[in-house]
């Protein structure tokens, strides 16, 4: 599930001997054939870590520019929106990418992607492991495997991936001064994901604490070996995303099995932070600790809870500009919160339907509107479809009503797709542009959402179509003047 926030950034200085010179800017350009998708999203971390978005837009031919002075530092990024993905990119202050490929669907462009120009040497790495991986179609479920049959799994994974590191940086890239930068954090990623397979497979077994330290020590990737937390680590994003959160769940999970009554005990999750972690490290967890829990809160109850219980932690972190950027997130989720209040009007939206017809919030006003927010991909959601329909019908005969589903986070294609399997007879609407999933802050889900008449919101966070509550509350809006 995905929470992106656009911000500023256009000038870092790094040392250049005694000059101070203003960063160089990244190029990104290309032609991306048969994509379905016109406005693509790219990543990119500030010299603090903040996240920053950027847009791709394809013309009719599918060709693209994009310059940007966000890079302040290299790092790994990826251009996506739904199921055109470009993945593990390796970008830098001065790369100018040339990417190519046919976009129709995931595996043709993993097949057919090319990237020439300042930085390709670096980002063959990926390419040729991509067309490795989709030539093998090696399907295994490695969370399924047993012990020994994982150990081996990685061990396989691992002599490819030397292999191929060997063979793309055997030598000096010309125009490329983070070549050497780039191979060590690919290796740390590597060794990250490894780590990150045993920890969770760990998770999801039956060990005892005995056991469980055995199988990590005797695994544990020759990258760790000096300890867990370390500030170089933080170049690998699988070490961040990954390993970090899997390893504090493996710490805690020993602590809970020699006394369930430890985990419990107040100040335990920061006391076990301070433990694990150090220097640049553990601000970063905190901060990834506490966005988490800005993330969640699904109402200016819980964020003002959420930013009473969190005061601790950021108390803890020692760096001045990830204080800031919590104390910035706590702001923007508040005023977001505000729109979605009850009784507020609800966000204003226009969006195409599946047959073509445009619809906007202003249509329905008079009627009570439980909206459904799903996504193709999303099995909770389709699992929902028959309860809604069921709902739906009950009430297909009463004028006061409209259901309406609105696909976000979605391809347009896998959305239509997914309308001829399931057959729905209610209203289907496109969130095309990202707009109903941000305003209506649809970070999870399936996500139920109930409309007064006047166009007012009764409920940010409504009850699911198989609640009884659900028809209780649609019943109860229509009896209102």
């Amino acid at each position: 599930m995905k929470k992106m926030i656009l911000f500023l950034l256009s000038f870092y200085f790094i040392g250049r001997g005694v000059a101070q010179n203003p960063v160089q800017p990244l190029v990104i350009q290309g032609k991306l054939s048969n994509s379905a998708e016109k406005m693509l999203k790219v990543f990119f971390e500030d010299a603090n870590g903040k996240l920053l978005m950027d847009t791709i837009r394809l013309n009719d031919s599918g060709e693209f520019y994009l310059k940007t002075y966000k890079i302040a530092k290299p790092q790994r990024t990826s251009i996506q929106q739904n199921n055109t993905q470009i993945n593990r990119i390796y970008v830098a202050p001065g790369y100018d990418l040339h990417i190519t490929g046919d976009a129709i669907d995931y595996v043709n462009l993993s097949k057919t992607k090319k990237i020439t120009g300042i930085g390709a040497e670096t980002n063959q790495y990926r390419v040729k492991l991509d067309s490795i991986l989709v030539a093998r179609n090696d399907k295994t479920a490695w969370y399924e495997l047993k012990t020994d049959e994982l150990i081996q799994f990685l061990k396989k994974s691992k002599t490819l991936e030397d292999s191929l590191l060997s063979v793309v940086f055997n030598k000096p890239a010309k125009q490329d001064q983070y070549f050497n930068t780039f191979k060590k954090m690919i290796d740390l990623d590597n060794q990250s994901l490894n780590f990150y397979m045993l920890l969770q497979h760990l998770d999801l077994s039956k060990y005892n604490v005995a056991q469980m330290r055995e199988l990590v020590s005797k695994n544990t990737p020759s990258a760790f070996s000096k300890g867990i937390s370390h500030d170089e680590y933080l170049v690998s994003e699988d070490y961040k995303s990954w390993v970090l959160p899997l390893y504090y769940a493996y710490e805690q999970r020993l602590d809970l099995l020699r006394d369930s009554a430890s985990v419990k005990q107040p100040g335990y999750t920061l006391g076990k932070i301070k433990q694990l972690f150090t220097g640049k490290v553990r601000d970063y967890y905190l901060n990834r600790y506490v966005e988490k829990r800005i993330g969640s809160a699904n109402s200016l109850e819980k964020l003002n809870i959420a930013q009473k219980e969190m005061r601790v932690f950021i108390d803890a972190i020692n760096n001045p500009a990830l204080k800031n950027n919590v104390a910035g997130n706590f702001t923007e989720k508040k005023l977001q919160l505000m729109q979605v209040q009850i009784g507020k009007p609800a966000p204003a939206f226009t969006l195409p339907s599946d047959r073509g017809k445009v619809f906007n919030l202003a249509d329905f006003k008079g009627k009570v509107i439980y909206i459904d927010l799903w996504a193709s991909w999303c099995g909770p959601c389709r699992q929902e479809m028959p309860a809604y329909k069921k709902l739906s019908d009950k009430f297909k005969t009463n004028p006061q009503v409209a259901f309406v589903s609105i696909a976000v986070h979605d391809g347009e294609k896998e959305w239509r797709n997914a309308l001829k399997e399931e057959k729905p007879d209610w209203l289907q609407l496109y969130d095309k542009d990202g707009t109903v999933a941000q305003s209506y802050i649809a970070y999870a889900i399936p996500k139920y959402i109930l409309i007064d008449k006047e166009g007012k919101m009764l409920s940010f966070d409504a009850p699911g179509p198989g609640s009884a509550q659900a028809e209780q509350l649609i019943n109860e809006a229509i009896a209102k003047p």
